[in-house]
């Protein structure tokens, strides 16, 4: 009699939780779309004008690009002098003379090892005139005792020579002038960002290119090369050269600057040179075990090589015929150009689709090219939502199971 009215207590509770159960199947919890959903927001519910391209046979070629930035730096090549004056420059002058003299038969202008007391002739003693050297002012300009101003700004030091002889002439017997550069400071680069010792450095001239100064300041840093999570980069294949000459400004991927190319730029002075870390990224969501965000670690990366760096698709809940890779292709490129204004850059969203199902497109997968911020997702089985609801109603029946089989 007990479990007879048992019995009928609970089957018009199973009824009602059957009932809420399906009632609430589109409500069930998932990680995204199916591949039916995201073709049908395309045509339906598209605000932004994604479009949906499958990757195939046709369209391979072009996408298989890699697209490697190079030639922007050499836009900024240009022939220049590294050993003229200018302006904040520091110099060292010795005079010498015989005879009847002005400075005493000889006179250091700051010059090194020089002093009151020596002899630079039999017949003449020695004076020292200034003690910080003679700096050349912003207008290009140094003045020497007996010769007044000179102009020095573009010229060398043995043509800074030449004037001050001629200015001397008439004035002091055969006198002789030997200019040094005691501080150079007009002919030097600045080079700073993610590299081991940023600074200020001088060019001589040896005529040093961009390749040799990166390496003069010890490289990348520890920090761009190793990282500090799994999202940064790891070498040169994610750093940035940003090169500023004459108010011109390009940027250009580190690693594709060849030694002695036309991008490895003899430098002049006044360059800036700033190394940035740009980690290159993509991410997946949906069907598969752990949602991530994935460096690239390589300068190229396909489709495949990524799917397996995310684990592949979660072969319970994933639908292998709907795996898509969302980009926003953007035109013109900003790496490897002139940067343009954010408002100058045009971007159009695409959604590629590849079935994993076919055998063929395993083989296209090996040869489409990863971007930078590129985003995979693995679309959910349809079967999915039958299944969950399925574990639903074990789950809500399976206490009132346990009940009936306690009082049996």
């Amino acid at each position: 009699m007990y479990k007879k009215r048992w019995a009928q207590m609970v089957r018009p509770g199973m009824i009602l939780l059957s009932a809420t159960a399906i009632s609430g199947c589109a409500t069930l919890p998932r990680n995204g779309p199916t591949g039916s959903q995201i073709a049908r927001d395309a045509q339906e519910e598209n605000d932004i004008g994604f479009q949906i391209v499958d990757i195939g046979p046709r369209n391979i070629d072009a996408l298989s690009n890699t697209n490697a930035p190079s030639g922007a730096l050499s836009a900024l090549s240009a022939d220049g002098l590294v050993d003229t004056l200018g302006p904040g420059d520091v110099l060292s002058i010795e005079i010498y003379e015989v005879g009847v003299t002005l400075f005493g038969g000889r006179a250091s202008i700051a010059g090194p090892g020089s002093s009151a007391g020596d002899e630079a002739a039999p017949s003449a003693n020695a004076g020292t005139i200034g003690q910080g050297g003679v700096v050349v002012d912003r207008y290009g300009e140094i003045t020497v005792p007996y010769v007044g101003p000179i102009s020095v700004k573009g010229l060398t030091t043995s043509q800074v020579q030449d004037r001050i002889v001629a200015g001397l002439r008439g004035k002091s017997q055969s006198p002789q002038v030997v200019v040094t550069l005691r501080k150079n400071v007009s002919n030097t680069i600045v080079v700073m960002g993610a590299v081991s010792s940023p600074g200020r450095f001088a060019l001589s001239l040896a005529r040093e290119r961009l390749l040799d100064v990166i390496a003069d300041t010890g490289g990348i840093s520890r920090n761009a090369q190793t990282g500090s999570s799994t999202a940064t980069g790891t070498g040169t294949q994610d750093v940035i050269v940003r090169f500023t000459r004459h108010g011109r400004t390009v940027e250009q991927p580190l690693d594709t600057v060849i030694s002695g190319s036309n991008d490895d730029l003899t430098l002049l002075g006044g360059d800036r040179i700033e190394l940035i870390r740009q980690p290159r990224t993509f991410t997946v969501f949906g069907a598969l075990d752990r949602i991530s965000q994935i460096p690239f670690e390589s300068r190229t990366l396909t489709l495949a090589e990524a799917l397996a760096r995310a684990g592949g698709p979660n072969d319970s809940r994933a639908d292998p015929r709907s795996v898509f890779v969302f980009r926003m292709n953007s035109s013109p490129a900003r790496i490897g150009t002139e940067a343009q204004p954010p408002e100058n850059t045009q971007t159009s969203p695409v959604a590629y689709r590849i079935n994993m199902m076919r055998a063929q497109n395993y083989f296209l997968a090996q040869q489409f090219m990863m971007h930078d911020k590129d985003v995979i997702y693995i679309a959910n089985a349809s079967a999915n939502q039958p299944l969950k609801v399925v574990q639903a109603l074990g789950q809500l029946f399976s206490p009132v199971i346990a009940i009936q089989n306690a009082t049996r």
